[in-house]
């Protein structure tokens, strides 16, 4: 062999298919679009995808946009920064 023993083989293969699976995900994560919004009157009320706040008028919060691997789009929005790397830690 290599001068590995079975226990050093074994946890190489677990980080290896570890490291594999995060790439799979944050592939899987195809943002198309990540923007700074002000909301203005007339628009509806969003709340923040992350801890549920009201998103009023006049207040700036983010928006990310998302593709899935089906091709779907779906709009998140953040009241704050935190909020949305919390969610997605990889923006």
């Amino acid at each position: 062999m290599n001068g590995q023993t079975e226990l050093e083989q074994s946890l190489a293969a677990v980080r290896c298919a570890m490291e594999a699976s995060s790439n799979t995900a944050a592939a899987e994560l195809n943002i198309q679009n990540k923007s700074t919004r002000i909301l203005v009157g007339g628009s509806p009320s969003y709340r923040c995808d992350y801890c549920g706040q009201v998103i009023s008028e006049q207040m700036q919060f983010s928006g990310v946009t998302i593709r899935d691997p089906d091709g779907e789009i779906t709009e998140h929005f953040f009241c704050e920064e935190n909020c949305m790397t919390s969610q997605y830690p990889d923006i």
